[in-house]
């Protein structure tokens, strides 16, 4: 049995919802912005090596990029492969003013040659220079006039191992082929090759004179360091030259032996021993770090919900009006407090009396209107139309009515939903007739 209540009207769109929704939409998506971050778009732009870490791992060498944050185990790096992407380390980054100044930095983001040569001395390490300007992260293009001035490329491969290397020079070609030292056939193809003279190094790619990779001395501090003058040998962009891949996959894991190979875009110097455990005093400055970027964006999320909610709580307390309920309230209200008392003390028999005289004015009022008067009462003035219409239906309702009006008080719930069926479908039929 079915009671009369209230309705929201289809199509109602609240307000509060919407309002959610955009919040968390506009959390989520300046958390993303801060957490993503320049290096994330540097390492999975062309000049990035997100692609080599990915080539290694499914060569199924042990390979991971690394941007600082937390202690790196020296013991456990074999390698470790440092992209030196500024131009001029040791000098503050100045930011771009226009768009021609963005295309054309040949720094994306500070670094220091000290912390450089202290990463070589800890660990074996394969520095790799820099060659592309900003504008080749942006627009894809791999063009010659966005190419870092070979005098600004010298000064830190001089840095790096000393002077006495020899001068950076750039191909004459197009495309340069260089064989590697430990398999002829393997040959590695570069665009606008950047070399190094590499006078007391040992060439790994390439010949004295026009070495793209060698075993160099660290300038100053005696070490083995691999110097690559081309990063396009195993960044995005030229991954997928000639056998710059195979050539990756054959060497790094070579020169690494059987620990990691770690990309290292940090800034810092994270390498630790073993052994070695920070400890230090917990400042407020740690509490602060709690409401700074991208933190700060989710406390400013969060309040917002916190007032949204305040707001939604203290206009209204319980459920929402709606004003249809206004129409027909006390003579609603006392229907359902009648039913709810019969159906509380098992009246079931009661209730089907009272249901089927419900449903008969309900049909009546459809038929014939509701400012319709006859002398009858409105259950009988449907009965007769429909004895007239449909004499067969009209006697199985009667007799249905009568059986019902003849019913226990206190029967099943069962037995008076079968009544209730059978009730129904009559309408139904008389309904469709209609």
């Amino acid at each position: 049995m079915t009671g009369v209540t209230g309705f929201e009207p289809a199509g109602r769109v609240r307000l509060d919802w919407i309002i959610i929704g955009v919040v968390v939409t506009l959390c989520v998506g300046i958390f993303l912005y801060f957490s993503a971050g320049r290096q994330y778009a540097l390492r999975d732009s062309a000049v990035g090596f997100d692609g080599l870490e990915y080539w290694l791992k499914s060569q199924s060498h042990a390979a991971q990029s690394f941007a600082g944050g937390w202690p790196l185990n020296r013991d456990t790096v074999g390698l470790l492969i440092q992209p030196v992407y500024d131009a001029h380390p040791d000098a503050e980054r100045s930011a771009a003013k226009t768009k021609d100044e963005l295309l054309l930095q040949s720094d994306e983001f500070d670094q220091q040659i000290d912390v450089i040569r202290d990463k070589a001395l800890s660990v074996p390490s394969l520095v790799i220079l820099p060659k592309w300007r900003s504008g080749m992260r942006l627009t894809g293009l791999a063009h010659p006039f966005l190419i870092v001035r070979g005098s600004d490329t010298q000064k830190v491969l001089h840095q790096v191992v000393g002077p006495e290397v020899g001068p950076l020079s750039f191909a004459r070609t197009p495309f340069s082929e260089f064989s590697l030292a430990l398999d002829q056939n393997l040959v590695a193809r570069i665009y606008a090759a950047q070399t190094f003279e590499g006078r007391g190094c040992e060439p790994v790619l390439g010949r004295p004179g026009a070495m793209l990779l060698g075993a160099c001395q660290l300038s100053g501090g005696g070490e083995k360091i691999y110097v690559l003058s081309d990063p396009d040998l195993l960044n995005n962009h030229g991954l997928i030259l000639g056998d710059n891949a195979r050539i990756a996959a054959r060497l790094l894991p070579e020169l690494a032996g059987e620990h990691r190979i770690i990309i290292d875009y940090s800034d810092e110097n994270w390498l630790t021993e073993p052994e070695q455990v920070i400890e230090r005093e917990r400042t407020w400055d740690d509490l602060k770090r709690l409401f700074e970027p991208p933190f700060l964006a989710l406390w400013a999320g969060a309040g917002l919900l916190l007032a949204l909610a305040i707001w939604r709580g203290g206009i209204r307390s319980g459920p929402v009006a709606h004003p249809q309920t206004g129409l027909g309230t006390g003579k609603r209200t006392a229907n359902r407090v009648r039913a709810r008392l019969m159906r509380l003390t098992d009246q079931d028999g009661a209730l089907l009396s009272d249901f089927i005289d419900t449903r008969l004015r309900a049909r009546a009022a459809k038929v014939f209107g509701t400012t319709h008067k006859t002398s009858d009462s409105p259950e009988q003035a449907y009965l007769k139309f429909v004895r007239a219409r449909r004499p067969e239906l009209a006697s199985r309702l009667d007799n249905l009515i009568q059986a019902i009006r003849v019913l226990p008080p206190h029967i099943s719930a069962d037995d008076a939903i079968a009544y209730v069926d059978q009730f129904e479908l009559i309408l139904e039929q008389l309904a469709d007739d209609a």
